[in-house]
């Protein structure tokens, strides 16, 4: 997959490569600071054993990543 991709805020080229976390990625529209992420929407599950990579799309230039989950 050698598909040029550009970055839907700068127009520069994003860089391929994988994110990962040992810990689970959640999402939440609000942007208060929370002790727990009960209710929370999980994207990405915590790992077991051995780390998942996911594939994304970085802008080095906006610090934008763009990926896939579930």
């Amino acid at each position: 997959m050698n598909d040029v991709v550009m970055c839907p805020k700068c127009s520069n080229k994003l860089r391929r490569g994988y994110i990962f976390s040992s810990r689970r990625i959640c999402w939440s529209q609000s942007a208060d600071s929370i002790f727990f992420d009960y209710g929370s929407e999980e994207l990405i599950g915590d790992s077991f054993l051995k780390v998942r990579k996911i594939p994304a799309l970085r802008c080095e230039e906006c610090n934008i990543v763009i990926f896939e989950h579930k």
